[in-house]
């Protein structure tokens, strides 16, 4: 008996790829704000990551945040750095 794999696709429920494409580079032009940015620049950064937050979650799978995490060369550590700041 062969086993079975399943693998989940990243998706975008209710975007085409080039808005969720858009969402996730306004999403790490914001991360960077937070590391590097002026106290000012990190004080808005993070109001208008977790607003966007909302709105990618209803949109991206996890799987389209693990590709993009990827495609984007961020290891676990940069991931957990970055919620970490956003908290």
């Amino acid at each position: 008996m062969m086993a079975m794999t399943y693998t989940i696709e990243p998706t975008t429920h209710g975007l085409s790829p080039i808005d969720a494409a858009v969402l996730m580079k306004k999403y790490v032009a914001l991360m960077g704000l937070i590391n590097y940015g002026t106290p000012e620049q990190k004080r808005v950064a993070k109001a208008e990551i977790q607003e966007l937050d909302k709105t990618i979650h209803k949109h991206l799978n996890s799987a389209a945040f693990e590709t993009a995490q990827r495609n984007l060369g961020f290891s676990e550590e940069d991931i957990d750095a970055v919620t970490q700041t956003i908290v």
